[in-house]
């Protein structure tokens, strides 16, 4: 039997959030769309999705991940 999984309405998107950032995933689930950073190993409140959208270069917890995996591209050479 699988389990369901219920998420705060904090989390719930009522639109596909999309980012360019290969750590940022998107789960969907009757229309409602959840956000999660695979950096943090969490879902990304709705309030937070927006700066994963236009500001995804400039996250420090991508460059930590991208540091961690020996992709460091330096300051400010994403």
């Amino acid at each position: 039997m699988s389990e369901k999984i219920v998420y705060p309405r904090i989390y719930v998107l009522r639109r596909r959030p999309r980012s360019g950032c290969e750590y940022f995933e998107v789960r969907e689930r009757g229309g409602e769309y959840i956000a999660f950073c695979k950096v943090l190993g969490r879902p990304l409140p709705s309030v937070s999705v927006e700066k994963c959208e236009r500001h995804w270069e400039d996250c420090p917890f991508r460059r930590m991940a991208a540091k961690m995996e020996g992709r460091d591209w330096g300051p400010g050479g994403l």
